[in-house]
């Protein structure tokens, strides 16, 4: 006990500095509360409990310093030798007297309305995506033919720059799921789930194509190839397929950029492969060509979009060609981001195959804006002439080819007025969609509370081999009634766009043996 007492005598000084300058301490200074690893096992308890300290932070202050008011300041000789031990704040014991917390909010919240939760349990419960079968699996058992198999799918990964770039359209999701290294790892589980034979993205950053996804896909057996956009932009697409199921024929980079056609001056890209399935019953006619691409996003500007889609369109018709003078093209898919709404005059342009353009205003092409609003916004009408010059895309989604020598100026003057006026652009791909573009509730994107089905993959059925290439099954896509609430990316989806997949049947020419 003596020496109890001596200890505190020793310690009367700087003990005694504290508590008188205990007072002034509270006047500057904020006791911050620790920082905490967010985890969805707590997220209830949290809220429930800041917001019953909330309500007493003020009441919790003012009776905390009533109780523990400091000692009044004397000269150092009236001091007393002794203090009690109860005017004693020994910090570092178990039962130590902590001051309450005080509200990081100098006034009283806000409310704002129409605000959207941080938070929603919608984000941890969506429903699995199924798989639905089309009616070609009992034809498939009957052919006569062999049929290759094969697994595809397309996905916008979101790149991380544009996250960087825009982070008002991110501002409700956790920081957490916005990182890299997270999106990364789930991006590759999702895609190497799936398990597919060739695997489209888009929005793909160079650099993380060359040093996260490329080496960890050559280690499960893919090998790819990769267009980045022009310019400054870091994105671009990409294509990866399995080296054990596909033999790689021939490929076709194509930047949309062409310096001297001024509605293809924007930095958009595809990619165009040509495969033959690496089996035992395939010939070397028994090819297929898959193209992918992100066209531009502007909403305002469906005249770039659509000539960038001719372009495109031109140089797929080059590449699966397979008999110049038949007319004959070997079977195609294309897939991608096309920023552009189901009923739009661009995706009824691709089905139908024909668009008169000159009759749409260009913010009306993509279908982006809702109808009500486009009617009260000024946009240029398309041109009478042609979007591209035909010398070097025709209206008919071809390049032009090679005029004999002996044929008069005159009369290439005439087709060319006649193409210049039409104001029509065609094509003969005869496409169809995976998905069925009726299904208005259809969802492939999630991007600031809004919902769009922009997202495709197409594939073609010509008429003289109508089941060359058969779509077997697709995956089911969300639908409008689960978004409520939901804020991509999250934990669960690491991108602001959803997978879309297929599995198509491709006929071989070889026929089964009676």
């Amino acid at each position: 006990m003596v020496s109890y007492q001596r200890r505190l005598i020793e310690i009367q000084s700087p003990i005694t500095y504290f508590l008188i300058n205990l007072y002034s301490w509270k006047l500057t200074h904020q006791p911050r509360e620790p920082r905490l690893h967010w985890s969805s096992r707590f997220r209830q308890s949290k809220l429930k409990t800041e917001e019953v300290e909330d309500d007493q932070t003020s009441e919790n202050w003012d009776s905390w310093f009533e109780q523990h008011q400091a000692l009044p300041l004397l000269p150092f000789s009236q001091q007393t030798n002794s203090l009690s031990i109860d005017r004693i704040y020994f910090l570092d014991q178990s039962q130590t007297i902590s001051m309450p917390k005080r509200s990081r909010d100098l006034q009283s919240p806000v409310e704002i309305p129409h605000k959207r939760e941080r938070y929603s349990p919608m984000e941890f419960n969506l429903p699995k995506r199924t798989w639905s079968n089309t009616i070609y699996d009992e034809h498939l058992t009957k052919s006569r033919y062999h049929h290759f198999n094969f697994h595809l799918i397309s996905y916008n990964i979101l790149a991380q720059k544009l996250i960087e770039d825009n982070p008002v359209l991110y501002e409700d999701c956790l920081d957490s799921n916005l990182h890299w290294h997270r999106r990364k790892e789930r991006l590759l589980r999702e895609l190497l789930k799936q398990d597919a034979d060739i695997i489209c993205l888009q929005e793909m950053q160079r650099e993380h194509y060359k040093y996260d996804f490329r080496p960890k896909m050559i280690d499960y057996g893919y090998d790819s190839i990769y267009i980045k956009r022009s310019g400054d932009k870091s994105d671009g697409c990409c294509l990866f397929y399995r080296t054990d199921r596909l033999k790689l024929i021939d490929s076709k980079t194509v930047p949309f950029y062409q310096r001297n056609i001024s509605l293809l001056d924007r930095d958009n890209c595809g990619l165009i492969a040509l495969f033959q399935p690496l089996s035992s019953k395939a010939t070397s006619d028994d090819l297929f060509c898959v193209a992918t691409t992100h066209l531009l996003f502007s909403p305002k500007r469906g005249d770039i979009k659509l000539a960038q889609l001719q372009y495109f369109l031109a140089e797929i018709d080059r590449f699966a060609l397979r008999t110049a003078s038949l007319n004959s093209y070997y079977p195609i898919i294309i897939c991608g981001d096309f920023n552009a709404q189901p009923h739009s005059p661009l995706s009824k342009f691709l089905i139908n195959g024909h668009i008169k353009y000159d009759t749409f205003r260009s913010i009306e092409i993509s279908g982006q804006i809702p109808q009500s609003i486009v009617q009260n916004r000024f946009s240029l009408q398309l041109p009478s002439k042609e979007l591209i010059p035909t010398t070097f895309v025709t209206s008919n989604c071809c390049f032009p080819k090679q005029t004999a020598t002996q044929t008069t100026n005159s009369i290439i003057f005439e087709q060319y007025i006649n193409q210049r006026s039409s104001a029509i652009l065609t094509h003969n791909k005869q496409f169809h969609s995976v998905y069925d573009l009726n299904d208005t509730t259809d969802v492939t994107t999630c991007i600031d509370n809004e919902f769009n089905l922009v997202d495709y993959i197409f594939y073609t059925k010509q008429d003289n081999d109508r089941f060359r290439l058969n779509l077997l099954s697709r995956y089911n896509l969300y639908q409008q009634q689960h978004m409520s609430n939901l804020h991509l990316p999250n934990h669960q989806f690491a991108s602001d766009h959803f997978l879309l997949a297929a599995k198509f049947a491709l006929k071989l020419k070889k026929k089964k043996k009676k």
